[in-house]
């Protein structure tokens, strides 16, 4: 079975001053070239705004509780980005910072999943089946390490979030967190070849870009 690469985010949740984290102030310290266009997009439903960019990779989210950077190309480093905003607001309340992955398969590969995942119980009269999940929450050193399989109606969808504690944690621990970004989608994607019998595709590889 292959999982093909989807998207990609780093979150970090805490105490944001959502009015200093905007494009200007990211171009004034240099992690948003200046003079990049942005596209603001408001959120209808609470306070933050996500901005976008024809002319970069990334997409951020910004509230009161957390910042995301999010990207749909497995090329970029969602998590410089965001430590480059923690190690400049150094004295930010923070929770914890997830390192996440989204990857996909068509249901036909479903048949090359091992038995304990294909299958499915009968559906009972009047219901129509919507997804059948399994998740596995796996520690080491402080982080733990989501695995999230979801078979619906559509396709594969496996989710993985690494996430570190942060409480407490000294600046350049939190930094480290985030840029931990690549290595901990490449140690999470040896777990999903042992715990799925997977691979992992990329746009133009089979494996992931080094």
């Amino acid at each position: 079975m292959a999982f093909r690469f989807k998207k990609a985010a780093c979150v970090v949740a805490g105490t944001f001053n959502m009015y200093i984290v905007k494009p200007a102030w990211l171009s004034g310290i240099g992690i948003v070239p200046k003079g990049t266009p942005v596209v603001i997009h408001t959120n209808l439903d609470g306070p933050g705004f996500r901005f976008t960019s024809p002319k970069l990779p990334f997409s951020w989210s910004i509230s009161p509780s957390h910042i995301e950077v999010d990207t749909e190309s497995s090329e970029e480093n969602c998590g410089e980005k965001v430590a480059a905003v923690l190690k400049a607001l150094p004295h930010t309340p923070l929770v914890a910072l997830g390192n996440n992955t989204v990857y996909s398969a068509p249901l036909s590969e479903t048949a090359q999943l091992p038995d304990q995942f294909r299958g499915l119980p009968e559906t009972p009269t009047g219901y129509a089946f919507a997804h059948r999940s399994f998740h596995f929450g796996l520690l080491r050193d402080a982080r733990v390490t989501n695995l999230m399989l979801s078979i619906t109606a559509e396709e594969v969808e496996l989710s993985i979030n690494v996430q570190t504690e942060l409480r407490d944690h000294d600046t350049d621990a939190v930094q480290a967190a985030a840029l931990r970004f690549s290595q901990d989608r490449q140690e999470a994607e040896v777990l999903v070849r042992q715990l799925f019998k997977a691979n992992i595709e990329y746009e133009n590889s089979n494996s992931r870009p080094a």
